[in-house]
Order: structure tokens, then sequence, then C-alpha cells
């Protein structure tokens, strides 16, 4: 009996498929995680009181000399929750940050962008509202949302995640970011 293995036949920008024929699902994506520039961060949030919220910052800062480009921004909870996306936010105070993590770590290539909760935001114009379906008490069942489309932040450009638990107690929720920083 012999083993297999699956190996990349190539990695360039033409060809992103496995000798078994499998064919990369974001091949954009893949080769950015191959040159070092595919990052991911997430953020917990535990025992959120009941209508109660957490705002995440995400920033792409003035002289980043990089383009920020987002394929996933993903929460999940325990219980019910809106999410809310907001743009041209004022930043007052940054907050806790984030560390983004690096998706081929031997690159050594950090992010350029902010990632932080906390700060104080005086928050722009909503481009997304959705709820995330969960319960409360004994029926907090959970669930995930996924805002699954491509999000480009030039250069100066942020956006404020905003998660309010709409349950009747208090809950843990997360959110996770993965993106690619194109240099320009």
């Amino acid at each position: 009996m012999s083993t297999s293995h699956t190996t990349l036949k190539a990695v360039e920008k033409a060809i992103l498929q496995f000798l078994d024929g499998t064919q990369i699902f974001n091949p954009r994506f893949f080769y950015k995680v191959y040159e070092g520039y595919g990052f991911a961060a997430s953020k917990t949030f535990k025992n959120v009181n009941a209508g109660a919220n957490k705002q995440i910052l995400f920033r792409n800062p003035v002289g980043s000399g990089r383009q920020i480009n987002i394929i996933l921004i993903e929460v999940v909870g325990l219980a019910q929750l809106y999410a809310e996306i907001y743009v041209g936010n004022t930043i007052t105070a940054v907050g806790t940050p984030v560390t983004p993590l690096n998706l081929r770590p031997s690159t050594g290539i950090s992010s350029v962008a902010q990632v932080a909760y906390d700060g104080t935001y005086t928050l722009g114009t909503l481009i997304y509202d959705m709820v995330c379906p969960g319960g409360s008490r004994n029926f907090a069942v959970g669930g995930a949302l996924a805002i699954g489309e491509a999000v480009m932040l030039d250069e100066d450009v942020n956006f404020v995640l905003k998660i309010i638990n709409a349950s009747a107690s208090a809950t843990d929720f997360s959110a996770r970011a993965v993106w690619w920083e194109e240099p320009i």
C-alpha cells in the first residue's frame, strides 16, 4: 500500500492546483498567503451583558504603503447578536490592540492593519446590518454569521464592527477577519 501526499504542482499566479487536480478556492488569496501578505485576527468577548455591545476597529493607517483586501468577517455567538459595520468613523482613542497573525509566519512580514477594541469611536455611516441567530437562557443555541463581501481599505480608511448582545442574558461571542495586503 503506497502513501500519497498532496503537493503543489506549482505556485504561480496562473496555476494554483494540486497534483490530484484539486483547485484552490480563492487562488488570489492563496497566492498572497504564499507571498506572506495573508493575515487573520480574532477576538473573543466573554460574559457581555444583555443589551451591551463591543466595537472592533479595523483601520488602514495613513502611509501604510498597502491596500487591505478583506475577504471574510465572521461573528459567532452563544446567543442572538446584531452585527453592524460602520465606515467614516472618527477615532478618538484606538483602544486595546489585537495583533494580526501572518498566515505564513515564516516570512516575518507584519500586517499594517490596526485592529483594536474598546476604543473611543464616533460611528460614521452604517453600511451593513445583520442578525446572528441564537436564543437566551435555556434556549441559547447560538449561531454564526459571515460577511463574505470583499472590502477594500485604502490608506486612511477604517471601519468599525459593532456587535450587540440581543439576548436577555450575558453571553460570549467572537469576531474574526481574514485579509490580504497589496503593496502599493
